[in-house]
């Protein structure tokens, strides 16, 4: 509603400016027209013009005498005229409209004005072309009079009529002319320069073509009229009119382009075409000066762009043809008019009726320009309130969506809140659901590996086997979970350094080779002899986890063909590209991204749930990020999949490591163990006697250090102990407690099943040796074997003394 209300009082507005403007313009042009009444003056057509040889003719007033074409010499003559005064006035006025000469000026023999001081300085301009002389009364005498007048000039010289009068007629006269052809077209000059600028600053902020071919236009416009009525002369002669008529084709160009474009045509041949002949402007009358026919050329030329103002014209008509309204009208009428007094200057140009007379053109030019600039500042004026309206609605609308976002974020914080608080609930029930489960199996395994090294008879073995082969698939679903929250906890640090990638791959390939073997798959090893005389550059732990993942993962997979293991060097800056290739089941494409997700499981009802919990690509992905070495995968349905990824390459040679030394005895070692779980402390106990170690258990340090008390003797070797102990109780502590006692050198190791993010960072800057349950009897006997080289025993006796 609004916005239709400011468009109609624009329009009424429009309509206002363009009647005020419509009739400023027959004000202004009343005084051109307006003769006096009763004017008593005589008009002096016809003089006798004397040649510098003597040689006489009767010529029309005005007259012109040009030099030779192409020369700017001095020009010289005389014109005599005669006037009949019946009775001598009181005051007679001479009048001449248009002198254009260094003229001296006689009445009967007596010199009444002399301008000839320099014949052959540029001829006078603007307001020196008029002449308002009054005669002494002493040199008019009843009857007839002479009037001679001496001309000279460069090039040419010009005399207008002459008009002998009372002076108040002649005055009014006078006025006319220095109104109309000086005061007049400077005032334009002025207001078309100024609304000229106006449209500029409007165009810089807008950068709309419109706005800058009518601001550049009228500009030019602006300067062309104060060039005309500048009193003295720019240039020089051909000069002056050279650059005068082509700065009048360049500001005719850019209106009528504009007017073009204004009404909705899109003329790129019109705008190019103009274009190339305002600019040829200057080389075409150059041309015609030299070939002695400037005057000729400059009114054909502008002729020619009078016909240019046609098409502009026509185009104003279909713009106000297309709105149908006063705007329209006053646009089609300005610019008619335009047009109109533009024909009638060329012909009283072109007709020599007048050497100085008023052009009215840029007078109804006065009136386009300042009524397409109100048009315009009034498109922008209204484009503006209108952005503002829509500005106004918009932050309206923004502060709507803002308190809508602000509650939609305060719903998502909640939200996220509830599901952190899920996932750490989840985490604190994985965390003890994995310890509860994990105190058992470790029990368990330490029980087999018991029973398996005693003798055994019958199917016993064979029962032992299958058990161990359970227990080491639930082992691998541990050691996965576990890894997971080793990463989650930051724990696992990448330590690169070179290594020999051969030997791993070949290490692995054989470690899977009798797997494959057992399914009837084959399994196949290719390294490029370019990549052997190099070294890979990365954490080979993790390397090698990486690789063994996707191992396990082709396994799985792959029921019908192989899988097949490469290791190439790739690339201007070398890299290792190691891939594990399969002959399996293939992946489809949506569900390529899903494959390292957590737990994500391609579906596969025949597979098996020993093959684990989905965790092992996801594994992979992780370490992969973690060591920089991106992973890719590509796949066919039915055909299989490669999963590859870059480890960089140096020639810095692998640490050299020294031989193992050979495994110590175990007999009699004593070993403190601290757990709060009786099962685990009887399994413990039976697995260590069994290897004919000392075993002293409890569930906590105290208990341990109360046993000590009554020990006649011996060495304490190691301690293992259970992270979480009851009251609360860690086994860092209960280490910190029993060496105190017996010595910080005793080798100390930290077990756990407890695989939360939290416990595992306590656990590792703990700076003791950590193993998570469930441990293997193999890795519990390596670790004990290290302790007892590198452990200085302490005597239990003097322990238990001191304390």
């Amino acid at each position: 509603m609004s916005r239709a209300v400011t468009c109609q009082g624009a329009a009424a507005a429009g309509g206002a400016v363009g009647k005020f403007l419509m009739l400023a313009l027959l004000l202004l042009m009343l005084p051109f027209a307006a003769r006096s009444a009763g004017d008593a003056s005589v008009e002096i057509r016809i003089a006798e013009r004397l040649a510098g040889d003597g040689a006489s003719a009767m010529v029309r007033l005005p007259d012109t005498v040009r030099a030779a074409p192409g020369t700017q010499r001095l020009v010289e003559a005389t014109y005599r005229l005669s006037v009949d005064v019946a009775q001598a006035p009181r005051k007679t006025t001479l009048f001449m409209p248009g002198l254009i000469a260094h003229a001296t000026i006689r009445w009967n023999g007596h010199l009444i004005d002399d301008r000839s001081e320099r014949p052959d300085a540029p001829l006078p301009r603007s307001l020196a072309r008029l002449r308002l002389l009054d005669i002494p009364p002493e040199f008019v005498r009843a009857g007839e009079n002479v009037i001679e007048i001496h001309a000279t000039g460069p090039g040419l010289v010009s005399i207008s009529p002459v008009h002998v009068g009372p002076r108040a007629a002649l005055e009014s006269r006078f006025e006319h002319r220095v109104l109309g052809g000086v005061v007049g077209p400077a005032i334009v000059a002025a207001v078309v320069g100024s609304l000229a600028l106006c449209v500029l600053l409007l165009w810089i902020k807008l950068r709309d073509p419109l706005y800058g071919y009518f601001g550049v236009g009228s500009l030019a416009w602006s300067l062309h009229t104060a060039w005309l009525v500048f009193p003295r002369p720019l240039l020089g002669a051909p000069h002056q009119t050279v650059w005068t008529v082509s700065l009048y084709s360049f500001f005719v160009a850019m209106l009528v382009i504009f007017c073009v474009r204004f009404s909705g045509w899109r003329w790129a041949w019109f705008d190019r075409g103009a274009w190339t002949a305002a600019l040829s402007a200057p080389a075409v009358l150059y041309a015609a000066d030299a070939l002695g026919r400037l005057d000729g050329t400059t009114e054909v030329w502008l002729l020619l762009w009078i016909g240019v103002v046609v098409v502009g014209l026509a185009a104003v008509i279909r713009y106000a043809w297309s709105r149908r309204n006063v705007e329209g009208l006053l646009l089609v009428s300005s610019g008619a008019i335009a047009l109109a007094f533009g024909v009638r200057d060329w012909l009283v140009n072109h007709g020599g009726a007048d050497n100085n007379h008023i052009s009215i053109t840029r007078y109804a030019g006065l009136l386009f320009v300042v009524f397409v600039a109100w048009m315009l500042i009034n498109r922008f004026v209204r484009a503006s309130r209108e952005l503002e309206v829509v500005n106004s609605e918009l932050e309206q609308r923004v502060t709507s969506k803002s308190a809508e976002l602000i509650q939609a974020l305060q719903l998502m914080r909640e939200a996220k809140d509830s599901a952190e608080a899920a996932n750490r609930a989840k985490s604190t029930f994985l965390a003890a659901a994995s310890h509860d489960l994990r105190q058992p199996v470790h029990a368990l395994g330490l029980y087999m590996a018991a029973l398996a090294s005693d003798g055994s008879r019958g199917d016993q073995p064979y029962l032992v086997h299958r058990m161990e082969s359970s227990l080491a698939a639930l082992e691998t679903m541990f050691d996965s979970l576990l890894d997971l929250s080793r990463m989650d906890a930051g724990v696992i640090v990448p330590h690169p350094m070179p290594f020999d990638i051969e030997h791993l791959l070949r290490r692995l390939a054989d470690e899977f080779a009798a797997l494959c073997a057992s399914k009837g798959l084959r399994l196949s090893l290719r390294i490029s002899r370019v990549a052997r005389v190099r070294h890979a550059y990365s954490d080979p732990v993790l390397v090698e986890r990486i690789v063994r993942n996707l191992l396990s993962n082709a396994l799985k997979y792959t029921s019908v063909g192989g899988v097949m293991l490469t290791c190439r060097l790739r690339g201007p800056t070398p890299i290792y590209r190691v891939q594990v290739w399969d002959t399996g089941r293939g992946i489809a494409e949506a569900e390529r991204e899903r494959v390292f997700e957590e737990f994500y499981q391609v579906a596969d009802a025949g597979r098996e749930r020993v093959d684990g919990l989905g965790l092992g690509l996801s594994i992979v992905d992780r370490l992969c990020r973690l060591l920089e070495h991106p992973v890719a995968l590509r796949s066919t349905v039915g055909r299989g999949s490669c999963f590859s990824f870059d480890v960089p390459v140096t020639r810095d040679l692998p640490v050299p490591t020294a031989a193992p030394e050979a495994a110590p005895a175990l007999d009699g070692l004593a070993v403190v163990v601290v757990d709060d779980d009786a099962a685990v402390r009887e399994s413990m106990e039976i697995l260590l006697r069994r290897w004919r170690l000392r075993v002293f258990s409890g569930a906590s340090a105290e208990d341990v250090l109360d046993r000590l008390a009554s020990e006649p003797g011996g060495a304490l070797g190691a301690i293992v102990a259970d992270y979480r102990l009851r009251e609360g109780r860690t086994g860092i502590e209960a280490i910190h407690l029993l060496q105190g006692r017996f010595g910080s050198h005793v080798p100390a190791l930290l077990v756990s099943g407890d695989s939360s993010a939290l416990t595992l960072a306590r656990m590792q800057a703990s700076g003791f040796d950590c193993l998570s349950k469930p441990v293997s009897a193999a890795r519990l006997r390596s670790w004990l074997a290290a302790a007892a080289r590198s452990g200085r025993p302490r005597s239990l006796a003097d322990a238990a003394q001191e304390s």
